[in-house]
């Protein structure tokens, strides 16, 4: 699903000055991190070597101002330069729910891909936004999983009858909810657990791991050994119980 056929909307190209544009990144920026000063610095050489940069979207609210819902990096790449000129915008014109899925689908593109813990908290955000999205739409819009979105919607029944509100990151309001649970974490909660915890490793160290697996996967072995000690024993029951025959080690 991208921003372009997004819930049948299709958006207006324009030529807009960049004092025309405004931003609302507590609303529309799903990232860890606002801006990556790194990646704003490569746009500004490539405007200063004359390219012409990708066109941001915008959303028209209902006072007529042009809210940024992507290319936050973009506009301070333009702003950095001094930008005099008009450039491209394409606009939706839409309600702002509908606006804010809009830049969760876009901030989820590949130019800077969100990690799973930016997907997770964006899922988390959207569970406890105002606009009540449906599952289908949080799920669609994040990439998290259904089961995931339930066991978020689980606890966020749990902390609002606490009333004590609800945490902005999905790792801290689940271990809120551990406190709140009258009896032990539910499989459901505990496999939530698992899943973000599983893709926050990936995310730091899975791309390394796979490249030597491919190479040597004796120092991968030796390597959790050395990190886990006897703990590693875990594994290897973890493994047999998968039916793995011919583990390397």
């Amino acid at each position: 699903m991208t921003a372009r056929n997004h819930g049948g909307l299709s958006p207006k190209r324009k030529r807009l000055p960049i004092a025309a544009l405004q931003t609302e990144p507590m609303t529309f920026q799903f990232r860890e991190q606002e801006l990556t000063p790194h990646h704003v610095d490569d746009l500004v050489d490539a405007l200063k070597a004359g390219k012409e940069l990708d066109p941001m979207t915008a959303w028209v609210d209902q006072e007529g101002r042009y809210i940024v819902i992507d290319g936050h990096h973009r506009l301070a790449a333009y702003q950095a330069v001094d930008w005099q000129g008009k450039v491209l915008v394409e606009v939706y014109t839409c309600d702002r729910a509908e606006a804010r899925l809009l830049a969760l689908v876009e901030n989820a593109k590949a130019r800077l891909p969100m990690t799973h813990t930016a997907k997770a908290n964006a899922a988390w955000a959207l569970v406890c936004d105002e606009f009540a999205y449906s599952k289908r739409q949080i799920v669609d819009a994040t990439g998290i999983s259904n089961g995931t979105v339930a066991t978020m919607r689980r606890v966020k029944k749990l902390l609002d009858a606490e009333d004590e509100g609800l945490p902005e990151d999905w790792k801290q309001a689940l271990r809120a909810s551990q406190g709140k649970e009258p009896r032990e974490m539910t499989d459901d909660m505990a496999e939530a657990m698992i899943q973000h915890r599983t893709k926050q490793l990936d995310d730091l160290v899975g791309k390394h791991i796979g490249h030597m697996a491919e190479l040597q996967w004796e120092a991968i072995a030796r390597m959790l050994e050395r990190r886990m000690g006897q703990k590693i024993r875990y594994l290897v029951e973890e493994w047999r119980d998968e039916e793995e025959d011919d583990l390397p080690f």
